[in-house]
């Protein structure tokens, strides 16, 4: 009996003495509340349940600490991301309040990022399915986007498995469950999150509650409160951009062509079809530019990551770069022709052998129509001859021919006064640049003698001029009895063939 009060005169000097850890330690029991890595119903290391963040501050140095910002959801919902490191700035876990911006908001939702925590079982990251199987009983398997979630009401925790190191056996199409006995024991826990609100245990949204649609409507309201001005706002600047860069297109073209009048070295014609083009193209890239920051930004507004859309734009862009180059020639071929003023909107030119008027000019086809009305589209990179008739001036080549008869000088002549008498008249004047250019005799036909003669004219008027320089050398000729060539057949008799000698004798039947 005095041994035993000894015994207990010693345990009592030991309390007094302020050696607590001792009595758990003597009698077998862990006290997880000085274990600073244990995982429980209720606690985190030394973060309990009904953990405020103003008291999470308490706990650690501030300097330890992170504050992350982040959204979520197709709403857009915000939420706050505490990560709390130790003294070595390993991270041990990232702890989220039920409220973004309030630090008298509690804790309720951890997530370890140390393999040091672990339950009062020894379940931690370095865990497999088997042995929380052997831990604890009562387990729930739920499906989640990328995971397995082994939830384990005891510890108000849930086990993350990568569905990714797993087969297909797992899941079960017909009736769209988990079969549990699939998953293998040997199934590496990868992530552990610990849940201190019922609902959030679950995973589960309760889709089926008044409670659960009164929450969507107060995001889709203050949804609609936030987003829906900023995107009205982006609409109508967007269209008065649109509406901008139209004006300032116009605004553009008109001074130019303006200024273009005015310079005396500068066909006005010409310088209208260049403006015209290059206007064009400068208003069709000024609009792909709008519509694409439009729709970028327009997708941000719906909470819709862009970063993953333009990397695979660039990715799209690098395969069609191979699997295109035919296009991506065609639009080289373009801004060539542009570059190097090849060609205009209105210009007369023999695209590939097909001669006609360019309607259209685009970085990656021509359009042309013909003088009967049909439309060719030529791509830019097959383009092979290309023959502008009407680029600065135009001119016509006029092949007479007079009969061999004729006195050629006395033609030349004449047809010189009709050119400069077409050249004086005021009409005219404005369509020829120069005077008409006789070269003389070009050649001997069979019944012509051919004069060349040149007339230069503005581009598109060649025809016109040309038109009505043969009405008016017509003319001319009749009035000084110069003949035109027509063909001629002279029959010779030879001196060996005697005369056909012809007798007509009257009938029976003619009258006497």
């Amino acid at each position: 009996m005095k041994n035993y009060l000894i015994l207990f005169c010693l345990i009592l000097g030991t309390i007094s003495c302020g050696k607590k850890s001792s009595i758990p330690e003597l009698m077998g029991i862990s006290d997880d509340s000085q274990n600073p890595y244990i995982i429980s119903s209720t606690r985190v290391g030394s973060i309990a349940r009904g953990t405020n963040i103003h008291q999470l501050y308490s706990i650690f140095p501030a300097k330890q600490i992170k504050l992350i910002k982040n959204k979520e959801g197709f709403f857009n919902q915000e939420f706050d991301d505490y990560n709390v490191y130790d003294n070595n700035g390993k991270l041990l876990f990232i702890a989220t309040p039920e409220v973004a911006g309030d630090t008298s908001s509690f804790i309720n939702r951890i997530i370890i990022r140390d393999t040091s925590f672990k339950t009062l079982e020894g379940i931690g990251l370095n865990s497999n399915l088997g042995q929380i199987r052997d831990a604890y009983h009562n387990i729930n398997y739920l499906p989640s986007s990328g995971e397995i979630v082994v939830s384990v009401p005891k510890v108000s925790t849930n086990f993350l498995i990568n569905k990714a190191t797993l087969d297909d056996s797992w899941w079960d199409n017909t009736t769209n469950q988990i079969i549990e006995k699939n998953i293998p024991d040997s199934a590496q826990i990868d992530g552990i999150i610990v849940f201190w609100n019922t609902k959030e245990a679950q995973h589960i949204p309760a889709v089926f509650t008044a409670a659960f649609w009164n929450e969507m409507l107060t995001k889709l309201i203050t949804w609609c409160v936030i987003q829906l001005p900023s995107i009205a706002i982006l609409i109508i600047l967007f269209v008065s951009l649109l509406r901008a860069l139209r004006f300032t297109i116009r605004k553009m073209k008109k001074l130019a062509i303006n200024k273009a009048h005015k310079a005396e070295n500068i066909d006005n014609n010409e310088a209208e079809k260049r403006i015209n083009t290059l206007t064009g193209i400068i208003y069709g890239i000024g609009r792909i530019f709008l519509w694409v920051i439009f729709l970028l930004i327009l997708l941000g507004k719906f909470n819709i990551n862009i970063a993953p859309i333009l990397a695979s734009a660039g990715i799209v862009g690098l395969a069609v770069g191979f699997g295109a180059q035919e296009l991506v020639r065609d639009f080289i071929s373009g801004f060539f022709i542009l570059l190097e003023d090849q060609l205009r909107t209105g210009d007369w030119a023999v695209i590939n052998g097909t001669e006609g008027l360019v309607e259209k000019i685009e970085l990656r086809t021509v359009t042309l129509r013909d003088s009967s009305g049909v439309v060719h589209i030529f791509q830019n990179g097959k383009i092979d001859t290309l023959s502008n008739m009407t680029k600065e001036w135009s001119a016509i080549v006029l092949q007479i021919g007079i009969a061999y008869k004729e006195d050629t000088d006395n033609a030349v002549m004449l047809m010189q006064q009709v050119g400069d008498e077409m050249f004086n008249d005021p009409v005219y004047k404005e369509l020829m640049l120069e005077p008409v250019v006789i070269s003389g005799v070009n050649d001997f036909a069979d019944s012509a003698v051919i004069i060349r003669l040149v007339i230069k004219t503005k581009p598109m008027q060649q025809w016109a001029v040309g038109r009505e320089y043969r009405r008016r050398l017509k003319k001319v000729f009749d009035a000084k009895n110069v003949e035109f060539p027509f063909p001629y057949r002279t029959l010779t008799w030879g001196d060996s063939s005697n005369p056909i000698k012809l007798k007509i004798e009257p009938s029976d039947s003619d009258p006497k």
